[in-house]
């Protein structure tokens, strides 16, 4: 099946790409299946969530682990129930990613991560209780805070 996109054109979608949310997303709770789509260029931290009933709706994902490994979102084990997985390694984290004109302030919600389980593809956006996990962290920023730490520690 083919959809035309606002974004990205028109675009083949394979059922294996397919992301589906029971309960939607916040503030979009209307809108279940999402198509998944990385980066061609596979360093690239970002991928994007196309709403297949919504063309006009697109969130921008970025792989937090790919910027901050050490990342580790703490949630009740009951906001995961409706992922249906049986480990853990099948679940992966995203977080959404805010994109302004000025890529500088590029910022990601680190304390309401997207968590997709890999094997039947359901997902969920939950709210991690870690208090220090900002709604917006932004990356730039902390890129070159990061960059300056090692230089000062050499």
């Amino acid at each position: 099946m083919k959809l035309k996109t606002r974004f990205f054109g028109e675009i083949e979608i394979f059922n294996e790409k397919v992301i589906n949310f029971e309960d939607g997303l916040p503030g979009f709770e209307n809108l279940k299946k999402f198509l998944f789509m990385t980066d061609e260029d596979e360093n690239s931290p970002f991928c994007w969530l196309q709403s297949i009933e919504d063309i006009d709706i697109v969130f921008t994902l970025f792989d937090i682990f790919k910027f901050l490994p050490e990342y580790n979102p703490i949630a009740e084990i009951e906001s995961l129930n409706s992922l249906n997985y049986d480990k853990e390694e099948d679940l992966y984290i995203y977080c959404m990613a805010t994109i302004p004109k000025d890529t500088k302030n590029i910022s990601v919600n680190l304390k309401a991560p997207i968590i997709i389980n890999t094997i039947n593809n359901k997902a969920k956006q939950i709210i991690c209780n870690n208090e220090e996990y900002p709604i917006k962290y932004y990356i730039y920023k902390e890129m070159l805070n990061k960059h300056s730490q090692k230089k000062g520690g050499e």
